[in-house]
């Protein structure tokens, strides 16, 4: 009984914890999608990606060797730069091999994996644009193809996996970028924390 008790408190807790961060999050509003620069973060060698994935949102971008950028200005929160994906065990925390992981000015986070080379370091401060890495074969894509996985979502207050990898749909923004419009991922991912917002915490639990 105590110990049914500890653990209701623990996840209230965690569930207040999260919806306050949404809180926060959602407070960026419509401001944000006028003040931030959004530009396709692929260079160098023509790129092509579908408009579906597996089986959670994110974008499977094609063009090897093509240059990485920055959509946005922000910091380079995250970066991977040995890969240590072991086929056998097949651990998901390490699938994307060389991965780099953005936290957006805009409060969005951008995760970029199977990187050839990374360009970037951690606490980097980051411009549209600037060159973060190369497309390769990092992680599980040394036995599929090369490819960089792209994923967008909220920022999460603790260390997790499955919301990182992707929760909204890069296509249509990887589209506007494309087209030289400024589209903002912004009310996107307050869309999902309104609809899932104890997501990061139902995911921290699956490390």
């Amino acid at each position: 009984m105590i110990r049914r008790l500890i653990v209701s408190i623990i996840f209230v807790a965690s569930f207040t914890a999260s919806t306050s961060f949404a809180a926060s999050d959602n407070s960026a509003g419509a401001d944000q999608k006028k003040r931030f620069t959004y530009v396709f973060p692929f260079s160098k060698v023509a790129v092509d990606y579908p408009r579906d994935h597996i089986d959670y949102p994110a974008t499977d971008v094609e063009g090897c060797y093509a240059y990485v950028l920055a959509p946005t200005s922000g910091v380079v929160f995250d970066v991977e730069t040995k890969d240590i994906w072991d086929e056998k065990l097949d651990a998901p925390g390490t699938r994307g091999g060389l991965t780099v992981t953005i936290h957006g000015d805009d409060r969005v986070r951008y995760y970029f994996a199977h990187l050839g080379r990374v360009k970037v370091k951690l606490g980097d401060r980051l411009e549209p644009g600037q060159w973060i890495g190369v497309m390769g074969s990092s992680g599980n894509a040394r036995i599929t193809r090369c490819h960089t996985h792209f994923g967008i979502s909220r920022i999460c207050p603790q260390g997790e996996y499955e919301v990182l990898r992707g929760e909204i749909w890069p296509w249509r923004f990887l589209d506007a970028w494309r087209s030289g419009l400024n589209k903002s991922p912004v009310s996107a991912k307050n869309r999902v924390i309104k609809e899932s917002p104890a997501a990061c915490e139902v995911a921290a639990t699956k490390k």
